[in-house]
């Protein structure tokens, strides 16, 4: 048995998405794709569109056989650390090759390449980049084009940057998972919903400022009903300056991210704040990006420190969300397989404190939806497990 692997966030699952998932059962001519999925919060420190059982359900509706939750201590970090967690988990699970989306076929194993061993001339143009005010991102990533020879835009984009940062925890683990590159289908950022495939970003910004019959025309058919009934969500304003006032300049420096001095400049500008984005606003500046900042701002709403990340470097469990039906001898062979601890009820990870960190944003977000009936907590251990039965159980 053939099995691919795929990491995502599905946030929604779209067009390209369902794309991706058959190009790479016809490339690979695997007998089934398992999605190992970010949960109540994504990589840029966002609450996810919808819950992650009805982005599970999405994804089974549109050809993914099996859905792995990728833990929040690892889906809002940094792409290194986004990876070694996705990789660890489909590594464990004893995958063969995993499938990733990418603007580009050989940029990321050039980049991976020069994520394990920095060039001297490289590490200089970082130094002058750092003392030209840049984030450090930004300066690893210029000075990395440079010495590429490449259009600084293409090593930004952010498939680029996770599809090398997976090549690299591949290395880092030892592990025998090959790999498989699609190209991507569409821009990431691009909020156009005038396109063949529509980006996740445009397809919620279509959403939210009521364009719904265009977004839902992204969305694969079968899925469409499911973001159809979505009942909306709104910024977790209160809730989070509430958070920051609380705290301490020491309990934000042990915030992963977190650079020396800018805890002072977080105190200040959550005190004069009226909101998320324009707490974002106030601390955003050439050194720290935005997309960092708004991953400080999960962490210390969810209390992500570096101390729990410390005593927790890999996946410790794979939490099954849901499966499809006809794919039971899927989940026989991955029992035979996994080195992992196969999970599908959360009643036994109660215990475990990367599971209480689970459950703490699953709450978290339940306070930013609209609907009365989506606001309850304990939502990790109430939701049930999602089993797609062929056509008569989709929406």
């Amino acid at each position: 048995m053939k099995i691919a692997g795929i990491i995502a966030e599905y946030n929604p699952f779209h067009l390209g998405h369902a794309y991706h998932v058959q190009k790479t059962k016809a490339l690979t001519g695997c007998d089934y794709v398992v999605a190992c999925m970010a949960g109540s919060y994504t990589q840029r420190g966002e609450a996810a569109c919808l819950s992650k059982w009805e982005r599970t359900r999405m994804a089974l509706c549109c050809g993914v056989d099996a859905v792995f939750e990728l833990p929040a201590l690892f889906a809002v970090r940094t792409a290194d650390a986004f990876a070694r967690g996705g990789v660890g988990i489909l590594a464990g699970l004893g995958v063969d090759v995993l499938s990733f989306g990418c603007e580009d076929e050989q940029l990321p194993a050039a980049l991976a390449a020069l994520r394990q061993n920095e060039p001297a001339q490289m590490t200089q143009t970082i130094r002058r980049n750092l003392e030209a005010g840049m984030s450090h991102a930004r300066a690893w990533g210029a000075a990395a084009a440079q010495y590429l020879g490449v259009a600084p835009d293409l090593l930004n984009a952010p498939n680029v940057i996770l599809a090398a940062e997976y090549l690299r925890a591949i290395h880092l683990a030892g592990s025998t998972l090959q790999t498989l590159c699609v190209r991507r289908q569409g821009s990431y950022h691009d909020l156009s919903l005038d396109v063949p495939y529509a980006s996740a970003s445009a397809i919620r910004e279509g959403m939210r400022l009521g364009n719904r019959k265009t977004a839902l025309a992204m969305i694969p058919e079968r899925a469409r009903p499911i973001l159809a009934a979505s009942r909306g969500m709104h910024a977790p304003d209160d809730l989070l300056l509430a958070c920051l006032r609380a705290m301490s300049e020491e309990q934000l420096r042990s915030l992963p991210e977190m650079a020396e001095g800018l805890e002072r400049r977080l105190l200040r500008s959550a005190a004069a704040a009226s909101g998320r984005e324009d707490l974002l606003d106030r601390l955003k500046c050439k050194r720290y990006t935005r997309a960092r900042l708004s991953r400080l701002l999960a962490h210390a709403l969810l209390g992500l420190t570096q101390d729990l990340a410390a005593r927790h470097p890999q996946p410790e469990y794979a939490r099954l969300l849901g499966m499809r039906e006809e794919a039971a001898p899927l989940l026989r062979e991955l029992k035979e397989r996994s080195t992992l601890p196969l999970v599908s009820k959360a009643k036994s990870l109660t215990s475990s404190e990367m599971f209480q960190l689970e459950c703490r944003a699953t709450d978290l977000r339940a306070l930013q939806c609209n609907a009365p009936e989506d606001r309850r907590a304990g939502q990790e251990l109430t939701q049930k497990f999602i089993l797609v039965k062929g056509d008569a159980d989709l929406p």
